[in-house]
């Protein structure tokens, strides 16, 4: 698991070994076995996680309507980070699609940390600008791509969301209806 970690925050900043050792050091291990969440709605959330293995879906109610926002696939660091930082119960639900290994650690800590090691700030400060970057391209694609076209999107940039992920998830993280996808794949499937 730590060697994924050390993979994980490479991608965003080089740590020292002192860097590595403090920032583990405040994280413990949780297991998630599927269909359990790792936090509900009206759940104050004060913690980040790193996914080491496994798969997670991030997911609202809305009415009688679960609205799939993302799919969380180890190696990933993820939190509520509205929640945690305005100090208010989250809106969100995580829930393990597939059995998870994570790591947990608070916020508070993290904070505390990036204090000492300036470093581990620019590790944070890349992933969120990779992830509002992501954000801002769903975003566009909501407003400019077909469902269709979204659907083609998706299968190129996150292949293992088709392949591991329910459809009935899929279709509402794509915001369309579970029969509105199946018609898009027999289009696409069927011309090919």
């Amino acid at each position: 698991m730590l060697d994924n970690l050390k993979m994980f925050l490479s991608r965003f900043a080089k740590l020292s070994d002192e860097e590595l050792e403090a920032f583990i050091a405040i994280f413990s291990p949780v297991s998630i076995k599927k269909l359990d969440h790792l936090f509900l709605e009206k759940e104050m959330v004060s913690s980040i996680y790193y996914v080491n293995d496994g798969v997670l879906r991030g997911y609202y109610n809305a009415g009688n309507n679960e609205i799939t926002t993302n799919f969380y696939f180890g190696p990933t660091i993820m939190t509520d980070l509205i929640a945690v930082r305005n100090h208010e119960p989250t809106q969100m639900n995580i829930q393990a699609l597939k059995d998870a290994n994570c790591m947990v650690a608070k916020f508070s800590d993290l904070d505390n940390l990036i204090d000492n090691y300036p470093n581990i700030e620019m590790v944070f400060f890349n992933l969120l600008e990779h992830l509002y970057l992501f954000g801002v391209m769903r975003q566009h694609s909501f407003i400019y791509d077909t469902p269709q076209e979204r659907y083609i999107k998706l299968f190129g940039e996150r292949p293992k969301v088709i392949a591991e992920i329910p459809q009935r998830y899929i279709s509402s993280y794509l915001g369309i209806k579970p029969e509105t996808l199946s018609r898009i794949r027999k289009r696409i499937f069927k011309d090919l």
